[in-house]
């Protein structure tokens, strides 16, 4: 039992279970985390779309799923499990990714419980993006690649693993277009291999005599092997071509990200704020990664070390990349610690519990032991609570019934009324609703028709801007506009959000409430509002 109970086994266990209580919920707070599984299940039935399918504002307009091999594994998820299913397979993926990351980190050095705390900070800092969406691959993969990285400059692998990325990176393509990070990530260690291997060539033919020490170590050793690399980053580059909708993806990121409206109202996609909660988590991070770093022996440094330093960068200009600097410093942190000075006061002033000297072979052995082993239970556990969750067996945590809309973030206590209206107009009947409200719409009452939802590469800056602008009036301003949309797309019907008691009601919900004469409040609930028109 000793041998299948690990450490790496145990910090799985723990997250695995922190994540399914703390993501019960919020795990769902996102819109796109209810309407994916539906595009996934039109996929499925119907085929690919090509045209928007849920909208009454763009209807009959060019859209295509850009993320379908992630929708299609949601829906397959749900049909199996329900949003159970679905908490399921991200806690589990989660847990998996960190706890790979926390073994490297024991296996660098590290005693169980320092990298128990470092990795779980790790996996803190960037849990304010972490929701049950197809973004979710991105963070995994791009774990996966700097641990590639990292194993081929220490010469753990070959040329063929970093090689395996480029079948990886079609399938990542079809899952989330954050493949772009992952090649992003390897060539930024091809480069700086490349430019350490350019210096070292021309320090050889200027002083062949002498062995000029380098600042930075190399794998690369020839030519060959930097023509190799090259080809590979390349490959890994053109993999976003691979995708059912030919070039029409590549459109799609590049209006997502030259676009000049989302930064400004979309939160994910804003800046860093130095100022609030998250912004410090990320800074924190940053700080200990960078001081580890400082304290590292200059004869040791790497240059996959410096890989998060270009994440941190990018962290500032949009908050999305945060939990991507913190899984590529994670992996970092885990290869680094052993050639710090850090380690080495621990080594010779510490008890053995924080830190050890990975020069001892047999305690090196003892501390790695076989992967599979600490697989055991982990995979056991995962197949029990799939098990009861499919067939229906209610319980805590691990069965069915467990994973749920939180009405304070998410209107389930309107889902009676919504979906008995929906049942009782003609199929496609136009209701307004707010955007972050389309998710919940599509996914409990898909007969109806909705005025937007959070898919930007659909809507555009323009529309998303006066959308904007609309709600942020006063509620005299906003008047004249709701009613023009109302005239124009003849929606009798208005889903809005609400603050809790002790804020101020939004504009719109203010102006719905005095229009007595054109609306009457039809359903109130703790997160939002129903209204119907006075016929």
């Amino acid at each position: 039992m000793k041998r299948l109970v690990r450490p790496e086994t145990v910090f799985f266990l723990l997250t695995w279970l922190g994540l399914m209580v703390a993501f019960r919920d919020r795990g769902f707070y996102d819109p796109g985390a209810l309407w994916h599984v539906k595009v996934g299940e039109i996929i499925i039935d119907r085929g690919m779309p090509q045209t928007d399918p849920f909208s009454y504002t763009f209807e009959g307009q060019r859209w295509v799923p850009q993320q379908w091999g992630a929708e299609v594994l949601m829906a397959l998820a749900h049909r199996g499990g329900g949003l159970d299913a679905m908490l399921l397979g991200f806690a589990t993926g989660v847990a998996t990714l960190f706890a790979l990351i926390f073994r490297r980190a024991v296996q660098g050095g590290m005693g169980a419980i320092l990298a128990g705390l470092i990795v779980g900070g790790v996996l803190f800092v960037g849990a304010f993006h972490y929701f049950v969406r197809p973004h979710m691959f991105t963070i995994a993969f791009i774990g996966w690649t700097m641990m590639c990285v990292i194993d081929y400059e220490r010469g753990r692998c070959t040329e063929w693993r970093l090689a395996g990325l480029i079948p990886l990176f079609i399938v990542w393509t079809n899952l989330h277009g954050g493949v772009l990070g992952g090649t992003m990530t390897l060539g930024l260690a091809v480069a700086g291999w490349g430019l350490v291997f350019l210096k070292s060539q021309v320090f050889k033919s200027q002083v062949p005599s002498q062995g000029t020490q380098l600042p930075l170590a190399t794998p690369i050793r020839s030519w060959r092997t930097a023509f190799l690399l090259v080809a590979i980053v390349a490959a890994c580059g053109l993999t976003p071509f691979v995708n059912p909708h030919g070039m029409e993806m590549i459109r799609i990121w590049q209006r997502i990200v030259a676009s000049k409206v989302l930064p400004e109202v979309v939160n994910e996609h804003m800046p860093l704020d130095p100022s609030s909660a998250l912004g410090l988590a990320v800074i924190g991070l940053g700080i200990f990664y960078l001081v580890l770093l400082a304290g590292a022996l200059p004869r040791a440094m790497r240059v996959s070390w410096l890989v998060p330093l270009v994440w941190l960068v990018l962290s500032f200009k949009g908050i999305r990349q945060g939990p991507l600097f913190a899984v590529c410093a994670g992996v970092a942190i885990a290869d680094l610690w052993q050639h710090t000075v850090w380690h080495r006061l621990l080594v010779k002033h510490g008890d053995g519990s924080t830190a050890w000297d990975t020069a001892n072979a047999t305690e090196a052995a003892g501390r790695r032991g076989p992967l599979w082993a600490a697989c055991v239970l982990p995979v056991a556990l995962v197949a029990t609570a799939f098990t009861l969750q499919v067939r229906g067996v209610e319980a805590p945590v691990v069965g069915c019934g467990w994973a749920r809309l939180d009405p304070d973030f998410v209107p389930s206590d309107l889902t009676r009324e919504v979906t008995e209206y929906s049942a009782n107009v003609p199929p496609g009947t136009p209701i307004f609703n707010d955007a972050n409200l389309g998710g919940y719409l599509i996914y409990h009452a898909p007969r109806l028709k909705i005025f937007m939802d959070d898919r930007c590469e659909l809507y555009g800056d323009d529309w998303i801007r006066a959308y904007s602008d609309a709600l942020g009036e006063t509620p005299e301003k906003l008047g004249p506009v709701f009613e023009g949309w109302a005239e124009r797309y003849k929606f009798d019907r208005a889903i809005v959000l609400s603050n809790p008691p002790s804020q101020d009601k939004p504009p719109i919900e203010q102006y719905l409430m005095s229009a007595t004469e054109k609306w009457r409040e039809v359903s109130r609930g703790k997160r939002a509002v129903m209204f119907e028109r006075v016929k």
